[in-house]
């Protein structure tokens, strides 16, 4: 037999509702080695049947010591849901298989954890066999007509009726959003948000209801359906969570809260609500301090560039910039400098819009333009509070852009970011912006350009189909392998799992210096930048797609022409 991934050769793997039930009454009886013993199955039998991800599943099922079931083979009862209601197997990933001789029967995702097992028998206050499922099962999906039945019990309990409009319960669309059905309901959704490591929770209208959808690693991956008479509710119990206006519904409204895991962990969100002409659509960005703060170590640069940003750090003045398009981690990038930074003898202060992270030893202040506390004020502040570093949260308009130049010319390290594509064109922006180039040339240290690039998922390695043009354009021979994800439960069908920068770090030379002049092209600053040793942006991702880290696709969608 072939050698395997894991120590199992094999195990047991049940595939029929006869040898459930067998399994179940040994349980029951005390008499299970043997039965388990006849359900093995070898690793390689076990991955033709599983398909696509099985060795996730064949993984964990080892790790918890716990058979492998072929969900898609058992005959369920409907009844089993009053046992286990559908809600509950979403958040926890599991779904009832049997209930007999005592016991209840659960099949769990291959995500599932020792501490999720500990709670289920908790929700069904009864003892539990669990097992791990095929992958090709998604057990936390319910089917939609199951999830809408869950929906209008919800709004049963709420004396909702289809079709009935806001203006008629308005006055007491408060009092049902704070409810604990709407409350158990956000926050289930929050929890396995955060689960499944997403960036942003979706709401979103549509002609014949609601989408749940969460953002994971970039792309946009459904959740559930919610008919229209629960998702209002949903979006007015998010809109008392976030202190808005219960009873705007015709203006963009902004706002943020915060919740705990059961760990103790703190969650905080962002809200967004925009009215459009199907209903309010909700956006609420995840934020994750543990999982999302990251050191420079964790943010992965080469030896060459971790010592020029060192360098970069090291200098009492100068104007540093990271830039890219918005969500593609440039404050991420500043918060691991300001990380380091603060294990140092300095006064450091920053100033944000909004405040996303808060960091120990550090001054953050809040933009609030309703009181006049813009970016260029603060600065104007701080420059009477004795700083040896500033972070700018963003560079918007000509006042900031000076006032940072200005402060990095005064003895002071400034630190900030811009909206451009390559760290060329940041140089041709501020100019743009109105510094004075002699100004520039002076104060400019450095700037990071950077993209977010979408790792290939590890167990659905597969090889890519790379078309022609993307070889020509990215300069590829025909004969070079690169490798793609098909899809599996692990990446929930995306083929990509977790993120990482890509970056290019331009040092301003002498001769880039020479050339900051009004109107100067970005191409020939580019040119210097390669002529001094920076490796542009898109050569770093056709690298890391040679490695194997990501599909060349992936190294052709963020590539920077």
């Amino acid at each position: 037999m072939a050698s395997t991934p894991y120590s199992n050769p094999t195990l047991p793997v049940i595939r029929d509702s006869q040898q459930l039930d067998t399994y179940m009454a040994a349980c029951a009886a005390g008499r299970v080695d043997q039965v388990l013993e006849a359900l093995r199955m070898e690793h390689g039998h076990w991955l033709e049947l599983a398909g696509s991800g099985g060795d996730v599943a064949w993984q964990q099922a080892g790790k918890l010591g716990v058979p492998l079931v072929d969900v898609s083979a058992i005959n369920r009862s409907p009844d089993l849901r009053k046992l286990f209601p559908d809600a509950a197997a979403r958040r926890l990933q599991a779904t009832p298989l049997a209930d007999a001789h005592g016991y209840l029967a659960v099949a769990v995702d291959s995500g599932t954890d020792e501490s999720m097992m500990s709670m289920l028998g908790f929700v069904t206050n009864q003892p539990i066999i669990p097992m791990v499922a095929t992958t090709h099962a998604r057990l936390h999906q319910a089917d939609p007509q199951a999830e809408h039945e869950e929906d209008r019990q919800i709004a049963s309990q709420m004396g909702l009726k289809p079709g009935q409009r806001d203006e008629q319960r308005l006055a007491r669309d408060e009092e049902l959003a704070a409810r604990w059905p709407m409350i158990q309901t956000m926050r289930a959704t929050m929890v396995a948000a955060v689960r499944q490591r997403a960036s942003d929770v979706h709401i979103r209208p549509g002609a014949k209801g609601f989408e749940l959808l969460f953002r994971i690693d970039g792309n946009m991956v459904h959740q559930r359906d919610i008919i229209p008479e629960v998702a209002s509710l949903v979006v007015n119990r998010v809109k008392v969570f976030a202190e808005m206006d219960i009873a705007e519904h015709r203006r963009p409204q902004d706002g943020r809260g915060s919740f705990k895991l059961d760990d103790g962990r703190a969650i905080d969100l962002r809200v967004s609500v925009v009215p459009t002409v199907l209903g309010e659509s909700v956006v609420i960005r995840l934020l994750d301090t543990e999982e999302s703060l990251k050191t420079i170590d964790e943010i992965q640069l080469t030896p060459a560039d971790r010592a020029e940003l060192d360098d970069q750090m090291a200098r009492s003045h100068g104007f540093f910039l990271t830039t890219g398009p918005t969500g593609c981690g440039k404050s991420t990038t500043l918060y691991a400098m300001l990380q380091e930074l603060r294990t140092r003898p300095v006064n450091i202060l920053t100033v944000e819009d909004p405040v996303e992270y808060t960091l120990a030893g550090i001054r953050q202040m809040e933009v609030n333009q309703t009181i006049e506390v813009t970016f260029a004020n603060a600065l104007r502040s701080f420059l009477r509070h004795d700083p040896d570093v500033i972070m700018v949260g963003e560079i918007r308009d000509r006042e900031t852009a000076r006032m940072a130049v200005e402060s990095a010319l005064t003895g002071h390290l400034v630190l900030s970011t811009l909206h451009t594509n390559t760290a060329a064109t940041t140089v041709t922006r501020l100019l743009e912006l109105g510094v004075e180039a002699y100004l520039l040339r002076a104060a400019l240290t450095g700037i990071m350009a950077q993209r977010l690039v979408r790792l290939t998922c590890e167990h659905c390695r597969t090889e890519e189909d790379v078309a022609p043009s993307i070889r020509d354009a990215l300069g590829v021979g025909p004969q070079e392998a690169f490798s793609t994800g098909r899809g599996c439960s692990r990446c929930h069908g995306t083929g990509v799992y977790r993120r990482c920068a890509v970056y290019e770090l331009m040092r301003i030379t002498p001769a880039i210096r020479d050339l900051i002049e009004p109107g100067v092209d970005a191409d020939r600053i580019h040119k210097a930048a390669l002529d001094g040793g920076m490796i542009p942006i898109t050569q770093a991702a056709v690298a890391m797609a040679r490695q194997g880290r990501i599909s060349l696709a992936e190294a052709y969608r963020i590539r920077a022409d």
